[in-house]
């Protein structure tokens, strides 16, 4: 059989215990957990391993460059990878790696064609002022090699002139990032995507055209190279890219 509830009440006045209403202030609902900072709290829009997947465009004014390319200009699919390794306020340090797949062709003096194609390496550090739930600003200097692969072709020739050469590179560049969703929640572990540019100057060291044969090893044909000067692959340089970040 159930007590009731006034025989409780009864007992426990007699055992000298009062019983009060609960006030209202401690009946309020309980703030939503998401909204809580954790006892760590790790700003993800700021602190994050981030992919970035884009286009480069550099703007080659060295003579050099005219054998393999009809507008100085040189295209180029550009990836990154950066790790944040410091921040404090807002303000925060990555490094990471980078690659720049760049290529060009032309026509030369009658010549079937000439190609360019370069493999920048690089590892940007970068600087980056941030504006909340809007994304940053940064500024990137990316130092590392390039290999220079250069080549000449003929129809009538036996064999196709080439030459690669590995050469120090070096980036400058300022840029914004525009954080596009999700803005907020910014303790919560989440995938988050960026658009993002920048522009600045490409430095490369200046390399030798004394393009040889490829010949196959133990050839007997006889095939003479081509000396076509130097070249310099400096110039200024936009990009723009989507990224991804954890």
């Amino acid at each position: 059989m159930k007590p009731s509830p006034w025989s409780l009440a009864a007992a426990f006045a007699a055992a000298g215990i009062t019983l009060s209403p609960t006030p209202a202030s401690a009946q309020a609902v309980a703030p939503d957990v998401a909204d809580v900072p954790p006892t760590s709290p790790i700003d993800h829009r700021e602190e994050m391993t981030r992919l970035e997947l884009g286009y480069r465009g550099s703007f080659v004014p060295d003579p050099g460059f005219d054998p393999f390319s009809n507008n100085d200009f040189l295209p180029a699919f550009s990836m990154a990878v950066t790790r944040t390794v410091f921040a404090a306020g807002r303000l925060s340090f990555a490094a990471g790696v980078a690659w720049d797949n760049e290529g060009s062709t032309a026509t030369i003096r009658g010549i079937d064609g000439g190609s360019l194609r370069m493999n920048r390496i690089t590892v940007p550090l970068e600087g980056r002022l941030h504006f909340g739930p809007w994304g940053y600003a940064f500024a990137r200097a990316a130092p590392g090699v390039a290999a220079l692969e250069t080549q000449v072709s003929d129809a009538s020739a036996p064999a196709t002139l080439s030459k690669t050469q590995w050469l120090f590179a070096t980036d400058l560049s300022a840029g914004v990032a525009w954080l596009v969703w999700p803005r907020f929640e910014r303790y919560r572990m989440t995938a988050r995507y960026w658009l993002q540019a920048d522009g600045g100057y490409g430095f490369v060291a200046q390399g030798r055209l004394n393009l040889g044969p490829d010949l196959p090893s133990g050839s007997t044909q006889r095939v003479d190279g081509v000396d076509l000067g130097t070249i310099s692959m400096n110039g200024g340089f936009f990009r723009l890219a989507a990224a991804i970040s954890f």
